[in-house]
């Protein structure tokens, strides 16, 4: 099943459903609401009963808190978490790494739970396609995307 973080995971684990009942693929999702509700159906939970092996989708990962969040609500429900896709892997220097900038907070999160963090796309890649890109106004935000790799990006 699917599992998406409050608040933008939450319509990407829905789109994602969606395109998969499109193709017949019936997955269940559910998200976590930010406060829990004491009116309606309450909790803090919304969607499917976790259960079974658990994928978490969401934007990005920055400190991974959101995750950490995740996993600790999954895992609470008795379900396996197994995964976590990303739109964007910004290749981040990891707020835990002792050594800094060797590690990125996607590859932290990967280690620390022992699960696969999967990104359409990363950093290097927008850096490499503006690179090439013959759209100027998009190639006017390589200079911009260089110093924010080379202040918050993990070495290499």
């Amino acid at each position: 099943m699917l599992f998406g973080p409050a608040y933008k995971g939450i319509t990407l684990a829905a789109s994602c459903a969606i395109a998969l009942a499109q193709d017949g693929v019936n997955i269940p999702f559910s998200y976590n609401r930010k406060e829990a509700k004491d009116h309606g159906e309450g909790g803090n939970l919304v969607g499917a009963k976790l259960a079974g092996n658990v994928v978490i989708i969401d934007d990005v990962i920055s400190a991974g808190t959101s995750v950490r969040e995740s996993v600790n609500i999954i895992k609470d429900a008795g379900a396996n978490p197994c995964a976590v896709l990303i739109a964007l892997d910004r290749m981040e220097k990891s707020g835990t790494d002792i050594e800094i900038g060797k590690y990125s907070a996607v590859q932290d999160v990967s280690q620390e739970f022992g699960i696969p963090v999967v990104a359409i796309a990363t950093l290097n890649d927008l850096f490499n396609y503006l690179q090439t890109s013959a759209n100027t106004e998009l190639k006017k935000y390589l200079d911009d995307v260089a110093v924010y790799r080379n202040t918050y990006g993990v070495i290499g």
